[in-house]
């Protein structure tokens, strides 16, 4: 599990000029606003936080995406039903 890490870190320090400690905050950063979302979207789609709230983190066009995204997914089951 270290040995990717190790040769991903060498690899991003040879290619950016950024030192390792440089690296990691801007992995952190950047895996935390990824979780941040995913988490987001998870919880708007359980009904957990409001729209407004969904939007503010994932943009309008997304949540629009997860809606159209449901709302199918429901239909799909109702007919499936019907069969």
């Amino acid at each position: 599990m270290i040995e990717p890490v190790i040769k991903e870190l060498a690899f991003l320090t040879e290619h950016t000029a950024q030192d390792e400690v440089t690296l990691f905050a801007r992995a952190l950063r950047l895996g935390l606003r990824q979780l941040y979302r995913e988490t987001a979207e998870q919880a708007f789609i359980d009904g957990s936080i409001a729209r407004k709230k969904a939007v503010a983190i994932l943009g309008n066009e997304r949540v629009t995406e997860i809606e159209y995204t449901k709302q199918a997914l429901a239909q799909d089951i109702a007919r499936g039903l019907d069969l």
